[in-house]
Formats: structure tokens, sequence, C-alpha cells
């Protein structure tokens, strides 16, 4: 969020502002406050518990619980004690008060959001704090600009611009760190590869489109493997922003061996590989050393018809996946828009850990892959161990459906090499998957060489099978263990509930099922220690709309206040940032009532 930019909140220049907020005194939860210059902030008095709007603006408040879910900004400021400040995960929240942020009074679901503090009476540029997923703001550094009609033996000014941006962000450039490269709307069809890196003194360098920038590849036919339109080999500290790009013959974006980086706000369409992969520059042989990547964010990007020039089988054209994390320490992959790929989907992979996946939605994925002409499977969103050891990743939020093949999938294809494990997936939606006698069409899935994976409150519905767990065809390394299930919704699936068998250590707890098929699961041989009780089977969930794909509660469904509190503090807020318990008891599934 970019506090100089005119019309942040509401049509309000983000400098010395106040905001009326008197629609009713006090306010009520759900009225829909707007900013507007000129008026005053109210008072203690005039504010109770307020949540709703667009903008939701909160002054001084004492002893309330703000709820900003249902708004896109908040901002507090004033006294403020005991109680926590709630928002959805890409909330925009603005601290205008020292107290609170001194306070720890802010709630698990602003651990994602943009969460500034600024002075209320002069709201400089602020630097967002850590928690920040945003870019940061480079104030003090010099803009340069790229214009199709430039000349890159020009300065690189606005009345005197580069040509290309190849130039601009080349070695032979006069950009340094904390610069802003602004590329000038046109098409371009070159090769971009970073030649510099800003650093964390001076800041990002940051490599912006100006308005409808285009990016082709000038040889959509003979690139290879490892080349992005956009890419760069060891280098860090840069945010991409805002670019289409596509026809490629491999990626839209490769970053190899990087850190630091921050791609957001990019469209890739019809890229002959990934649209978006962070990989090795050169080593590939599995353990450590394959975990070549650092500090990643890969947000806001929609992803459309990925691995497009792959025909199947052997095909060596359009490896890999749609959005592949590769051998990275430290990401976040959120509010990404993935759509018709022909292989797997979004791919968290080989040694990659301490990483958050939230937030996106993915469909279409597997086009090829999940039939016969491909190997009748492929997952929409993939954690992979493979070489490498891949652990401490939450998996939440996520919206995953109409996939050819699978749902989610926590597996590892190489087992004498890396395990997968630390594993958390709640308030997801995956629904619609898979295609009954072509494929597995599995919502949520564990397989070899994993353990301790916590799958709560997640809704599933209208796949081919909920869940599957099996170790059966491990070679080497163990059998899948140490796997929760609970507060899941698991409904009408076409084949059946689920299957789990050679594993060890399963809960399976207060999950609801519809009764279509008899069994909660079908299997059951060689597992060790399975801990099976007080689930239900009902006729319906009571979805609000289960046609229309709407998969919120409604008044009188079964899943309303008879989930288990024995869930982790990750999964304390719904999929709409609503905190569990609020009628006494959690709900089951992704929502709360």
């Amino acid at each position: 969020m970019n506090l100089t930019e005119p019309n942040v909140l509401a049509g309000c220049v983000a400098h010395n502002f106040d905001a009326v907020v008197t629609p009713r005194n006090p306010l009520e939860p759900n009225d829909n406050v707007n900013a507007s210059g000129g008026g005053g902030l109210g008072t203690p008095e005039d504010i109770n518990t307020w949540s709703g709007g667009n903008n939701t603006l909160i002054g001084d408040v004492k002893d309330e619980l703000i709820d900003g879910n249902k708004g896109n900004i908040m901002f507090a400021r004033g006294n403020y004690t005991n109680e926590k400040l709630y928002g959805e995960k890409n909330t925009d929240l603005l601290i205008g008060d020292k107290n609170i942020l001194d306070s720890g009074a802010i709630a698990p679901g602003f651990n994602d959001a943009n969460l500034v503090k600024a002075e209320v009476q002069n709201l400089e540029t602020p630097s967002p704090s850590p928690l920040s997923p945003g870019a940061p703001t480079n104030s003090s550094g010099k803009v340069y600009y790229v214009s199709p009609n430039g000349s890159d033996d020009n300065p690189g000014t606005s009345d005197k611009p580069w040509k290309t941006v190849n130039y601009a962000v080349s070695e032979k450039s006069s950009i340094k760190p904390g610069d802003t490269v602004l590329v000038q709307p046109g098409t371009y069809s070159e090769l971009i590869t970073l030649g510099k890196s800003g650093n964390s003194e001076s800041g990002h360098i940051t490599l912006k489109a100006n308005g409808n920038v285009t990016l082709r590849d000038p040889d959509p036919i003979n690139g290879g493997f490892r080349e992005g339109v956009i890419q760069s080999a060891n280098k860090g500290f840069w945010v991409i922003d805002g670019f289409r790009i596509e026809n490629t013959s491999w990626a839209g974006i490769a970053l190899r061996d990087a850190n630091n980086m921050i791609v957001q706000n990019n469209r890739t369409y019809e890229t002959g590989a990934s649209g978006i992969i962070v990989m090795p520059e050169t080593y590939y042989d599995g353990g450590e050393s394959e975990v070549t990547s650092k500090n990643i964010k890969v947000l806001n990007n929609t992803i459309e018809r990925a691995n497009w020039r792959w025909q199947g089988g052997n095909d060596q054209n359009g490896t890999q996946e749609a959005l592949s994390i590769w051998g990275v320490d430290g990401f976040e992959v959120a509010n990404n828009t993935l759509k018709e790929g022909k292989r797997e989907g979004l791919d968290i992979k080989t040694g990659s850990r301490n990483g958050s996946v939230h937030d996106n939605v993915i469909s279409g994925q597997a086009l090829v892959s999940g039939t016969p002409r491909g190997y009748n499977g492929g997952p929409a969103l993939y954690v992979d161990g493979n070489r490498a050891n891949s652990f401490n990743i939450d998996i939440y939020n996520n919206v995953v459906f109409n996939n050819t093949a699978d749902g989610i999938l926590i597996a590892d294809e190489v087992p004498n090499q890396g395990d997968v494990y630390d594993i958390r997936v709640y308030n997801n939606i995956v629904y619609g998957n898979g295609q009954q006698g072509v494929n597995g069409g599995r919502g949520i899935t564990v397989t070899n060489n994993v353990r301790n994976v916590e799958i709560v409150n997640n809704t599933v519905a209208k796949n081919v099978q909920a869940f599957y767990i099996d170790g059966a065809d491990y070679t080497g390394g163990y059998k899948p263990r140490d796997v929760v299930l609970r507060n899941n919704i698991f409904a009408n699936s076409t084949y059946r509930n689920g299957f789990v068998e050679d594993m060890s250590n399963l809960t399976l707890d207060r999950n609801l099922f519809t009764d279509r098929f008899e069994k909660l699961y079908e299997g059951g041989s060689r597992v060790d220690n399975a801990k099976v009780k007080d689930n239900t089977k009902v006729p319906s969930v009571g979805f609000t709309n289960l046609d229309g794909n709407n998969f919120r509660l409604s008044s009188g469904s079964p899943a309303i206040n008879t989930g288990s509190a024995e869930i982790g503090k990750y999964a304390q807020l719904d999929k709409d940032g609503v905190p569990r318990n609020k009628g006494g008891a959690a709900d089951i599934g992704a929502y709360e009532f």
C-alpha cells in the first residue's frame, strides 16, 4: 500500500487527513463507514465494536474488539487495551498509535496483513514492517524510464528514456539499490536479465510497468530450461511489478539462486513452461546444497495457460509447474490466480521450507497431465520433498476447484533424499476436482515419506474422493505417519469418502461427512494406531448454496458449534478472518457461521 498515491482511502489524499465516522452514534457492526476529508475520528464514547465496509476506520477504542474482516482498510488510533485486532489476511492495517503496536494486541489474523505504523497527523510514506507482504517504497531512490520510443544512449530520464528494459536493468545502466525503473506502455520483445542487485541498506530495485506493458519472448520456440523473459541468476532485492508476459519458450519469470525478491501484480499467459519459477542456477543433486534461494514473495499474480507447449508423455517442452517454488528457504505465495495449466499447478518443492501458501485461487490445472495423454495425475497444489527436506509450511485460505486431477497433495517423489514434515493445511475450499474413471480426483492427499501433517477446518466437497492417505507405493524411506484430520467437511464425493492404508498414527475426529457412502474411508490395511472418533454422517451439510458452490454455512447446519477446540493457534480464525468459537464452540469446515 503506497500512501504517497492519491485515493488510497476512499478519495482521501494520504497527508493530514481526518475521517468521518458518524453514520450512527454509537457505531455498530456492519455500519458502512468510508473515509472522507474534513471530519474528526470520533471519541471512545462514539465507537464500539465495529466491522464492515470497504474502508474500515476505527478511532479511539477501549476494551473493545475491532473486527475488520469485512473491510479492505482498517485504521486504528488512540488508546487500546485488552482485546484483539482482527482482520482478513489481505487487510491493510494502519496503526497510528504506538500503544497498540506495543501492547501485543494484534491477533494472528494480521500475520500476513500490510501492517504499517504511521503518525496520524502527518502520514508520510511509511516503511512496511517485516510482516508486510507488499513491496517496500523506495522514497529516496531515483526513477528511470523505458519507452518504445527511447534510446539506450539516453540518460533514462522521463523526457529521454531508455529503449530496452534489458539495458535498464543491466550492469551497464546507472540504476542503483533503491531506484525504480518505470516501463512505459507498449510491447517489448526481449529477454530481460537482471544485471545487478539491491541491498538491505538502500533497498530493493523496483522494475515496474507504468500502465499496460506486454513482454514477449523474441524466440518463443527455441528457448530452453531455466530461461525466462524476466530472469536473474545470483541476484537479490528486486521488485518485479505489473507486467503482462506472454508466448514464452520456457518460463515467464525465472529467478535462480535469488534472495529477497518480490514478484507481484504480474500476468503470464501461454508460457512454454512455468509462469513464475524460483529455482537453483546449476545445482540439482539434492540435499541442502539445492536450497539456493531465500526470502521470496510471489503476490497477486495471474498465471494462465502455463506449460502450454507440453504435449504430454515424455515431451521435454513445458517442464515444471505453473508456479514453482524450488529450493527456497522463507517464502510467501499469496493471492495469486492460476487457471488453465497443462501440468501441475502450484508446487512447493525440493527443500523449500519456512513459508506460507495462502489466499490463492487455483483452477483448470492438469489439463493434460491428469488424462491418459499425460500420466493420469497432477495436483493443483503440491508440496514435494523430492531431493531435499521440505518443512514448516502453512497452506491456508486457498480455493482449489475444478482441476482435472487432484486438489492438494503432500508427498515426496525421491524418498531417500528428502522428507516432508510439519505441514499445516487449514481453511481451504477444495471442490470439483478429478474425473471419475480417469484419475483419483482426490481432494487432499498424503503419501510416502511425510510426517506431522495437520489437516483442520477445510471444506472438501464434490470431488471424486475427499481424502487419501496411503504409503503402499513407497520404495525406501517410510510410510506416512502422524496425520491429523480434524474439523473438516468431507461432502458429496462421487466415488467414495476417502482411502487410508499403509500408515501409522492417524487421527480422524470431529469431521462431518455426507451419508452417501457407508464407510468413512476404505482400505484400512496396515494402519497402525488409528484414532477414529466423533465423526458424523448427515444427509446434508447445510451449505448456503451447494449447487452454486457457496460453501458458507446456513442457519441450522450440523457443522455449527460441533467442532473440536483442539486446533492450533494458527487456525483460530476462519477463512474470512472470523474468530473460531464465536458461538461457544468451533464450527466444522473453513467458514465459521
